[in-house]
């Protein structure tokens, strides 16, 4: 009995000191397993995705975008009142110049690595509520679920006019923070702009006195002697139209100095104005020449004053110049 029992326990010991053969298999498999994860091995799960890179944004780019958004609304705007009965030529006009700047900015753009998709993110976003609210002269709505959609449409060229002079101080500010050659640009386009606005009807007077109100002077002077020139040496039609752009002139030169003009001491004309057809050259050469002279005349760091200051003066310039057979174009003076 008792080697019986010896012997039961000899086996029960036996059994649980010794794991059987498919445990020790399970067991090894698991330690390989552990070795091959510790050394960097995954065999239960894909490698992550390498990381998506994230672009860096344009110089300039919100600034641009906002620009092009803008003037996706001018061209609307255009193509609207173009459609009624109250556009013509010079809207068409207008809306030329238009186009053209928006494809220089959005070449801009995308050959700064700026995707199209964005750039059509920020049109279809719209001017911003305030912008808008200038545009049509009435409140913006406001509150949520409201967009720039909800705003009066431009049908009329007074509206129109309205819009292209709806530059806030906000946008000028904006400008100052930009590169050199993106300023020139814009500082440009938006002189043209409100030239369009003074040639729809719309008075734009010149802002307060900027820091490059001097030179404003010094440009304006010129061209009021220049013209009692023309107007002198001119007959028939040119006369006419020679007196009227000197009266204009004459009003520009108050604005800018407060007084009426006088001849510059030492200035002289560039060539001997003694027939009509001298005169017309004169006209023409001076108020091109004055028109290409924005970005020079407001300076190389302008403030935002000095930038709407000289854009507001060659408006008026530009204006007039247009009676000279000196045409619209989308970036006066800028070489940017």
């Amino acid at each position: 009995m008792d080697g019986d029992t010896r012997g039961l326990g000899s086996r029960v010991m036996d059994g649980l000191g010794r794991p059987p053969r498919r445990l020790l298999v399970l067991g090894g498999g698991a330690a390989a397993l552990a070795l091959l994860v510790d050394r960097g091995l995954r065999l239960d799960v894909p490698p992550p995705p390498p990381p998506v890179p994230t672009r860096r944004p344009a110089p300039d780019e919100a600034l641009l975008l906002s620009a092009v958004a803008d003037l996706e609304r001018v061209v609307a705007a255009e193509t609207s009142v173009l459609a009624g009965d109250d556009g013509g030529a010079l809207v068409r006009r207008l809306r030329t110049v238009n186009r053209e700047q928006l494809r220089v900015l959005r070449g801009r753009l995308t050959n700064a690595g700026v995707p199209r998709s964005v750039i059509d993110a920020a049109v279809a976003a719209g001017p911003t509520p305030s912008a808008g609210a200038r545009a049509t002269g009435t409140p913006a709505p406001t509150g949520p679920g409201t967009s720039t959609a909800a705003a009066r449409p431009v049908r009329t060229r007074k509206a129109l006019a309205a819009l292209l002079d709806s530059l806030g101080p906000d946008d000028w500010a904006a400008l100052t923070t930009a590169t050199t050659d993106t300023r020139e640009l814009l500082a440009a386009a938006y002189g043209q702009r409100l030239a369009g606005a003074v040639l729809l009807g719309r008075e734009v007077a010149v802002s307060s006195p900027s820091p490059a109100r001097p030179e404003v002077v010094a440009r304006t002077e010129p061209l009021v002697y220049a013209f009692e020139v023309v107007a002198a040496q001119s007959s028939g039609d040119q006369r006419s139209t020679a007196e009227e752009t000197l009266a204009a002139l004459v009003r520009l030169q108050i604005s800018v100095s407060g007084t009426s003009s006088t001849t510059p001491a030492g200035w002289a004309l560039p060539f001997p104005v003694t027939t009509p057809d001298a005169a017309l050259r004169l006209a023409t050469e001076t108020l091109s020449s004055a028109v290409d002279a924005g970005t020079e005349v407001a300076g190389p760091q302008p403030n935002a004053a000095s930038l709407e200051d000289v854009a507001r003066w060659s408006a008026n310039v530009q204006a007039l110049a247009v009676d000279w057979d000196v045409p619209l174009t989308a970036f006066p003076g800028a070489t940017a």
